[in-house]
């Protein structure tokens, strides 16, 4: 017996086939394409909705607005199910309390972001990237969230303003960049 079974929907699989009216069922967290009869927990009738897979957005920069938009709007709206953070090398964390307005300043200017709206909405429940994942974790974010660790955020989190003007940490830094927690600020 299937977990969930959606009747009659326009189904778009991601092939580039096109659409076909049919049932997917879901069982064990997977999707199955039933033949007819099959039995449901729950069913849905999906006449006249389209069901096909989610987006991967491999390339976005909601690390600050999912701090107070756990909806990623627009892109949950536009399909997108799973949101890659930390492109480009910024992101903001890890971040130290008095760091906290440079990777802003930096997403502002590189993405071309709203400094004052960043400022102003940016949530600082965490300081650590660990720390970081924790507080998205809480949020509950309508996507799927995935976080790269940023070099650029890493290094300013280490080395402060030198970090984007000295090209070799000293050693000493370089083992605070290499650690997975709080990252002590060692200028």
């Amino acid at each position: 017996m299937l977990d969930l079974l959606f009747r009659g929907a326009s189904i778009i699989d991601g092939t580039g086939s096109p659409a076909r009216v049919g049932d997917v069922g879901v069982l064990d967290g997977r999707i199955v394409f039933p033949g007819r009869g099959e039995a449901a927990k729950e069913t849905i009738d999906a006449h006249g909705a389209t069901l096909m897979p989610g987006i991967v957005d491999v390339h976005t920069h909601y690390d600050a607005q999912v701090t107070w938009d756990p909806t990623l709007s627009p892109s949950v709206s536009l399909g997108v199910t799973t949101a890659v953070l930390g492109n480009c090398g910024f992101g903001i964390a890890p971040c130290p309390p008095p760091m906290r307005e440079t990777p802003l300043r930096n997403l502002s200017v590189v993405e071309g972001m709203d400094l004052d709206a960043l400022l102003a909405g940016t949530r600082w429940t965490f300081e650590g990237f660990a720390d970081y994942l924790a507080a998205l974790e809480k949020l509950g974010p309508y996507a799927n969230i995935g976080v790269l660790a940023q070099h650029s955020t890493i290094r300013t989190a280490v080395m402060g303003e030198e970090g984007s003007t000295r090209r070799v940490p000293s050693p000493e830094q370089m083992a605070a960049m290499q650690v997975d927690h709080h990252v002590p600020v060692l200028h």
